[in-house]
């Protein structure tokens, strides 16, 4: 099978998180048969030169099987620059650590990644016993075209990863439920409400889901009622998973949302597994 992630970009490091990197990065060219462009972010000399070709001769790639490359920089403009030039398909990078309140406002590498990456995204959480495939994929459902391709792609990777459970994420909220129970003086009627809307969220996921056809694999359904990222990273956390699979955002977000934090935003600050933002190509959308 074919899969649309044909060039993987790594921006490579000499962090503690870099050679695990680097390994996933291996793996997931094997798994997608794609070329492979690593890239570091720093002053190249002949010390630093020899040590990255070392790194990389650890990790068990073939000296013919990637390009190494050179950028300077601040490092998330960097990394953005060389994956437009390279016009790759998925970039690699590390999930965030814990944050001081000012680096949150400055934003991360990874951040502003999410925000700006001209591709499909990995940020990738080290799993518990060190490289293992994914399992336990976790995919975001809105009842969009978008992302009924983007599922069709996840599915597709489940499949190469011989994955064991995909399980497809319905959240959704409704506005002015909560001003029901001043309206009617009845916090039962209220949540009575919530659970006709929820169980017709179920109805039309499993409708949605049936449509779809993905029969090579155990798929279950799951609607959530509240804010979008939050349940499903809670799901995630009680639940297990081993990546979760969203949409990229459309546009870049904007200085505003450094300062409110968007939904996705939360669910990278307190990833539970790896997270795929999959931004479709024209010709995906079509």
């Amino acid at each position: 099978m074919e899969f649309p992630f044909k060039k993987i970009g790594l921006a490579i490091t000499f962090s503690p998180t870099g050679k695990s990197l680097l390994l996933e990065a291996k793996r997931l060219q094997q798994l997608f048969n794609s070329e492979l462009f690593l890239f570091h972010i720093g002053e190249k000399n002949e010390e630093k030169e020899a040590a990255l070709l070392q790194l990389i001769a650890d990790s068990g790639l073939p000296p013919n099987s990637f390009k190494l490359d050179w950028g300077s920089g601040k490092p998330a403009k960097a990394i953005i620059k060389k994956a437009k030039e390279y016009s790759l398909d998925l970039l690699i990078a590390g999930a965030l650590e814990k944050e001081t309140m000012i680096n949150y406002y400055i934003g991360s590498v990874a951040r502003k990644l999410m925000r700006k990456a001209p591709c499909s995204l990995l940020i990738h959480t080290i799993r518990p016993g060190g490289l293992s495939k994914f399992n336990k994929f976790c995919v975001s459902v809105d009842f969009t075209s978008e992302n009924e391709k983007m599922i069709q792609l996840a599915y597709q990777f489940a499949l190469l990863e011989n994955a064991k459970e995909f399980v497809l994420i319905r959240e959704f909220k409704v506005l002015g439920l909560t001003s029901t129970v001043y309206e009617t003086g009845s916090a039962q009627g209220t949540e009575k409400v919530r659970l006709e809307i929820q169980k017709e969220e179920e109805e039309k996921t499993k409708l949605y889901v049936k449509e779809l056809q993905l029969k090579n694999i155990s798929v279950e359904t799951v609607c959530l009622y509240g804010k979008e990222g939050w349940e499903a990273n809670k799901y995630i956390r009680e639940n297990g998973g081993d990546i979760f699979v969203h949409l990229a955002p459309k546009h870049s977000l904007k200085f505003v949302d450094r300062l409110f934090q968007h939904d996705l935003e939360f669910i990278v600050k307190e990833l539970p597994c790896s997270l795929l933002l999959i931004k479709l190509s024209n010709e995906d959308k079509s």
